[in-house]
């Protein structure tokens, strides 16, 4: 599991991005901008143009890089900044937070080093100090459309022209931290910065394309706070922190980064943890922040073993779901963050609980009338209970409309749930999926497939185009003119993480729809991937393995 020891997190706002008035250009590819792909932490890759089950063939490793010497016992999600330009030329941008602070921007095509920069002092945490810590990953502020690859623009493209050299950095003495992220910074003329939160509660600005300070760092946190990867919602960027490591507090904290008054807010949750790995999912219009809170004793507006719902400007409680009886005060080390996602009009967040369970909640009352009535649970799934699935949920839509959510599971499942589909026995873990269908006028998950064994799995990540109408985050519409073609044969990546000094690691495809492996790695990977990660963008799948190695397995970019 990952642990938070030098409290970090990355965020990517606003640079330079190579627009058409189409969806992409060449071999396209969607944003992801945070941890889980988008603020409702769907793991759901919604434009991928080559990336399927006929093609899943054709995967190889396309490269790997060695970013440093040190040890990474801190991963982070590789984060994609799009097609940009630099003072070098045009560039596919993905970035990723290393040991040390060091923050490393690759070409992601040409898999090669752009630029590293060390954020703020080096601090080292020993893990005696926080031994249940997180530690966050990276998120980028979308942009109205991503740009594509290195080819031809799609059909009916109209290229804008390219903008001048970036900017050089303003002076110190003009804060800068979030410009342009509540309007522009969005395409030409706009620009976009990476932000890192660093272990003495500091967020720090840097610019995208070359890595310089862009404004003085800004007081966020307490110092050596355990974090949760954050999120950014228009201008303001929410953290969770969890574990009283350093004698930081417990909860929820948010800053709004449209003026220079850096206006804060905050839930604190006392003794209960402010938990999931990949910290707050948002709902589809940006107002409502989902928090999953650890175990303990509910007091006036904290309520463990649940989800609470928090007012996205003021984080004041809007409404919760915890469990009755001894779930509700039950010690858990559950560390999941939920998933938002469209269905029949509202939002439904689906939930790993105590006991090891999925919950489905109805976001226009999370817990119905006594707040601990969910509107569906399933069997226990994990022999682990709590403790068997990590890092996020994941959930999406197929090219029949059918909604999706699934869940990686550490160790071997309990043998009284029944899946329709199994692929062998699962003893190390597996990833699992649920149909979320409507059964006697009553929404409920229905059990529908198991992967074969993937020893320690990651957090899944789906691969399929998406309807138009739900193609955008959280369900938003695309408004371009030429949206993605809707494609069956969707593919769940995972990455088996492998054990330290045991095993590598080993990425799998796995059909959507039935959870057989159409792709494997095999032994080409030389580490571990202890609390790793993956992203998609381009027909790129990115990781960082213990050994401080970047990788990208994908399909070659056949240029004209």
């Amino acid at each position: 599991m990952r642990r938070l020891l030098s409290g970090l997190a990355i965020f990517i706002g606003c640079s330079f991005v190579w627009l058409s008035a189409a969806r992409g250009q060449g071999r396209g590819g969607g944003a992801w901008s945070t941890a889980g792909g988008d603020p409702q932490l769907t793991g759901w890759q919604k434009s991928e143009p080559k990336l399927n089950k006929n093609t899943a063939k054709d995967i190889k490793l396309l490269w790997k890089l060695k970013l440093g010497s040190e040890e990474v016992t801190e991963p982070t999600e590789p984060l994609f900044g799009g097609h940009s330009i630099t003072n070098t030329g045009f560039k596919d941008i993905a970035v990723i937070l290393g040991p040390s602070n060091t923050l490393t921007s690759v070409d992601y095509e040409l898999g090669i080093i752009l630029w590293q920069k060390q954020i703020g002092a080096e601090t080292k945490h020993s893990a005696s100090s926080c031994p249940n810590g997180q530690f966050s990953a990276m998120v980028i502020q979308p942009a109205p459309a991503f740009g594509g690859g290195r080819g031809r623009g799609a059909v009916g493209a109209t290229p804008v022209a390219p903008p001048p050299q970036p900017p050089a950095p303003p002076p110190a003495i003009s804060p800068r931290v979030g410009a342009g992220l509540s309007g522009g910074g969005s395409g030409f003329g706009g620009s976009r910065g990476i932000f890192v939160l660093t272990s003495d509660g500091f967020l720090h600005e840097q610019i995208l394309t070359n890595g310089w300070d862009y404004g003085p760092p800004i007081k966020f946190v307490s110092a050596n706070a355990n974090l949760s990867s954050p999120t950014i919602s228009s201008s303001t960027m929410y953290v969770n922190t969890s574990g009283g490591c350093g004698g930081s507090p417990n909860g929820v904290w948010a800053i709004d980064m449209s003026t220079n008054a850096y206006e804060q807010s905050s839930y604190a949750t006392k003794d209960i943890n402010a938990t999931g790995l990949d910290g707050p999912a948002l709902s589809s219009d940006g107002k409502t922040l989902y928090v999953a809170t650890g175990g303990g004793v509910a007091s006036s507006g904290i309520y463990p073993n649940g989800i609470v719902a928090l007012d996205g400007k003021t984080l004041v409680l809007k409404d919760y779901y915890s469990p009755s009886g001894a779930d509700a005060t039950v010690k858990t080390n559950i560390n999941v963050s939920p998933v938002v996602f469209p269905f029949e009009g509202r939002d439904l967040v689906a939930a790993y609980i105590v006991g090891g369970r999925l919950a489905l909640l109805d976001s226009a009352s999370l817990g119905g009338a006594n707040h601990s009535t969910a509107l569906a649970t399933t069997m226990p799934i994990s022999r682990n209970g709590g403790s068997g699935a990590w890092g996020r949920l994941a959930s999406a839509q197929d090219s029949s409309g059918v909604r999706w959510v699934f869940v990686s599971i550490r160790g071997p499942l309990v043998s009284d749930t029944k899946f329709l589909a199994t692929n062998g026995q699962t003893p190390n873990g597996s990833v699992a999926a649920f149909r979320v269908e409507k059964q006697a006028g009553k929404t409920v998950l229905t059990p529908a497939w198991v992967s074969p064994d993937v020893t320690i799995p990651s957090p899944a990540v789906i691969v399929t185009n998406s309807p138009p109408a739900a193609a955008g985050p959280g369900g938003v519409a695309l408004t371009t003119t030429n949206p993605p073609a809707v494609m069956s044969g969707g593919l769940v990546f995972v990455l088996g993480e492998g054990e330290t000094g045991k095993s590598h690691a080993k990425l799998f495809a796995l059909d959507a729809e039935t959870g057989a492996q159409v792709y494997s790695s095999g032994d080409q990977i030389e580490s571990s991937a202890n609390g790793a990660s993956i992203s998609v963008s381009g027909s790129h799948v990115l990781f960082l393995t213990s050994d401080n190695t970047l990788y990208s397995f994908g399909i070659a970019y056949e240029r004209d």
